[in-house]
């Protein structure tokens, strides 16, 4: 195997182009219709796709796995469709397919993915077996590193056309998962999970104008978006509904308050469960000051029942409560939005807050459970195809899909206004990839929503309890990772 991987590589040095690097975040991008889809093309203006435009790879399939707790079918639409997203992946896909004389096929598995889900186990088994099942994949977080460490994906910085410095690949995906400048997976304009995957705040702009508050838009422009406002703001609207005393699922709250949420505000503060060091060593950097003055200051927010409401532990789920006008604010994920386009009071979407007004800059967690990335199986029938396949199918996610995404489906249909649109721009220029919380070091994560649960506040006394084992992991994870990064140095 280790033989046929430096073949694979060495034709891919012969075989490359020559690719010109360009920086970017995940920018807005440029108003390109999707009903043009087969006019796109790179002009001397544009950032330029640095494969070739056009093959003939004589009908070949191109078959790629989508597997996860949330399994996105980017690439499954066989027909046109009136919705404009499903329009735009469509058109996306026939592009590629038509410039390539390629057949792209996609399977689905979804299921509960944790380490060892249904993406872990097929490339598992394709790849011991020496079969290339796959040419591309989209793999659940929690897989996806798994796969990482115990060899069995290609290095994408050695897959010849994929150019990662490009602006339709992440930049801090990059930045945040690159071991040595190794990246086994990563994530783009090629699909819409990083963007449905990523944490925000609701807001209800009609409680908002009748109970005479703060506008949060400004708020977030003034840099004044932060836990303090965000906890007094929460305390504004509270109602006991139906006179009976009691605060539940009947009454109205300032806060609908996700599980999740928690994971969230620690990245939000700008702290991380675990950072990557310059030699490649994956370093535990969660328990500090900040954090914990975060953290603090969230409990006292989402403990108070009179004003906040956990709802996952008394209902299924809150989104009755929040079409009925029962809250002011709900964290949740961007995903979640076209689920109110028909909601009768106007909403809106903010960044998490910031720890406080010195804090310079917003972040955004990509959820761990919801979340997958792009990964190359390491056994490739025609590694180059792959490259070129991949580039193109990500050059076109931006200029086909992300408008139809963006300007379409989040901010045409179901925000329903402009200053969300600045919003997102925001949120989605500041996405948190916290490879501590993919590989579930503690597992921090989960012990983080426990706390939310039982309302416990004591983070000190819950992160000593797992230090030991989250140490003890993070020893056994750096020595495979790095046996499976010194393979591609």
């Amino acid at each position: 195997m280790k033989l046929k991987r430096f073949i694979a590589l060495a034709l891919a040095a012969l075989m490359l182009c020559p690719m010109f690097a360009a920086c970017g975040e995940k920018d807005k991008p440029d108003d390109t219709t999707a009903s043009s889809a087969a006019d796109v093309t790179p002009t001397d203006a544009e950032e330029e796709l640095g494969v070739p435009l056009t093959a003939d790879y004589g009908k070949a399939d191109f078959n790629i796995l989508t597997a996860g707790n949330v399994a996105y079918e980017d690439f499954t639409y066989e027909e046109d469709s009136a919705l404009p997203l499903e329009s735009a992946q469509y058109k996306r896909k026939i592009k590629v397919e038509t410039d390539y004389n390629i057949k792209i096929h996609e399977e689905a598995k979804k299921a509960y993915s944790s380490g060892g889900g249904p993406g872990y186990m097929a490339i598992n088994q394709s790849v011991n077996s020496g079969d290339c099942t796959y040419d591309l994949a989209l793999i659940a977080g929690y897989d996806v590193s798994v796969l990482a460490y115990s060899g069995f994906l290609y290095d994408l910085n050695s897959v010849p056309g994929i150019d990662l410095s490009k602006s339709w690949w992440d930049q801090k995906a990059n930045e945040s998962l690159s071991v040595r400048d190794v990246m086994f997976f990563t994530t783009g304009d090629i699909t819409c999970s990083d963007n449905d995957a990523t944490f925000c705040l609701m807001f209800n702009k009609q409680l908002v104008k009748n109970y005479d508050l703060d506008n949060p838009y400004a708020l977030v422009e003034d840099g004044n978006w932060t836990l303090d406002t965000f906890g007094a703001l929460c305390k504004t609207v509270t109602e006991d509904l139906n006179q009976d005393s009691i605060m539940n699922e009947n009454d109205r709250f300032g806060l609908l308050v996700w599980d999740d949420s928690v994971v969230g505000i620690v990245n939000a503060a700008g702290q991380r469960c675990c950072t990557i060091t310059p030699d490649g060593q994956i370093e535990l950097t969660l328990y500090n000051e900040t954090t914990i003055e975060a953290l603090e200051k969230y409990f006292d927010i989402a403990y108070d029942t009179q004003y906040s409401f956990t709802y996952q532990r008394n209902i299924q789920s809150g989104k009755d409560m929040w079409a009925n006008d029962q809250s002011l604010f709900w964290t949740s994920l961007l995903g979640n939005m076209p689920a109110f386009r028909e909601m009768e009071s106007d909403f809106g979407i903010l960044p998490y807050p910031k720890l406080n007004a010195a804090q310079e800059d917003y972040y955004h967690t990509v959820a761990p459970y919801n979340s997958q990335f792009i990964c190359v199986p390491l056994v490739q029938n025609d590694v180059e195809r792959t490259g070129v396949i991949t580039e193109a199918l990500a050059y076109y996610g931006q200029k086909i899909v992300l408008p139809a995404y963006y300007d379409v489906t989040l901010i045409g249909q179901s925000t329903r206004d402009e200053e969300s649109e600045g919003m997102v721009e925001l949120i989605l220029d500041s996405l948190v990839f916290d490879i501590g919380y993919y590989y579930q070091i503690g597992p921090y994560n989960k012990q983080l929503i426990m706390m939310i649960r039982n309302f416990d506040r004591n983070f000190t006394s819950m992160y000593d309890s797992y230090k030991n084992s989250a140490q003890a992991l993070l020893t056994v994870i750096n020595e495979y990772y790095g046996k499976a990064v010194d393979q591609w140095k």
